[in-house]
């Protein structure tokens, strides 16, 4: 983990929500106001508590996701897949489904997981692309994301078994 990580990560995910994706924010955002919680995700990264995949293009991470791990020891076959993005300027040609992939990978053959949980806001049309990838919605929070002043969107929860 560098500071130049921590400085492409924070770059992507700006941009990313800036171009009307939902990871976390609402747009507009800095990179100022998005580093320290890129910080506070690659600290749980470092300390092993989290996994980062990444996939890279020319050197340069194009699509990246966490998978955050359970602190309750009876949860622990499965990880919630947070800040799932892929660069805009990729998008369209499959990369979202590659890092599905990767995930799905890391997941089962690195971590041994079960099953894979992720929460997507409603109106964004991901709920669509994490089903065609396998998961089913389990649950819905009605009028949990708060996205403008009149504005309340439904967070979805979506879960994948892997075995």
């Amino acid at each position: 983990m560098t500071t130049a990580l921590v400085d492409e990560l924070t770059e992507l995910w700006a941009k990313v929500t800036n171009s009307g994706g939902s990871v976390g924010f609402v747009a507009p955002v800095t990179e100022e106001g998005v580093r320290p919680h890129t910080v506070a995700i690659l600290s749980r990264v470092i300390d092993g508590s989290d996994t980062l995949v990444a996939l890279t293009k020319g050197g340069q991470i194009v699509a990246w996701c966490v998978l955050a791990a359970n602190d309750s020891p009876p949860r622990q076959g499965w990880r919630n897949v947070r800040h799932v993005q892929v660069d805009p300027d990729s998008q369209g040609g499959g990369l979202g489904g590659r890092l599905l992939q990767a995930v799905e990978a890391v997941a089962r053959g690195v971590l041994g997981l079960e099953a894979l949980s992720l929460k997507v806001r409603t109106g964004t049309g991901a709920e669509e692309f994490y089903r065609r990838h396998g998961f089913v919605e389990v649950g819905r929070l009605p009028g949990a994301v708060k996205v403008a002043e009149d504005d309340y969107r439904d967070d979805i929860i979506m879960w994948r078994r892997l075995r």
